[in-house]
């Protein structure tokens, strides 16, 4: 059976390549399209990295900055607070 299955693929490879292959056959236009849409995956697959890329990167920023606000506030000395001198009452 193995034979015979390959011998069939064979068969089906030789014939399939027989046919025309010319500019203006079927084939042609199959192999075509078919580059086309992969060609088109490809742009599509590619431009979601780019975004996802761009949305990581604008992610990082955002949290360095966070991060690094709320160091500077926690490292810079707290003016120590004085008792307010209440101006409304005349002595």
């Amino acid at each position: 059976m193995g034979v015979l299955d390959k011998l069939r693929k064979v068969g089906d490879f030789v014939r399939k390549n027989w046919r025309s292959t010319g500019d203006d056959s079927y084939r042609e236009y199959e192999r075509e399209r078919e580059r086309e849409r992969k060609q088109a995956k490809r742009g599509r697959q590619d431009a979601e990295r780019v975004a996802e890329r761009k949305r990581g990167k604008t992610e990082r920023e955002r949290e360095y900055e966070e991060r690094y606000t709320a160091e500077r506030a926690a490292d810079e000395p707290q003016p120590e607070a004085s008792p307010r001198e209440d101006t409304s009452k005349p002595e």
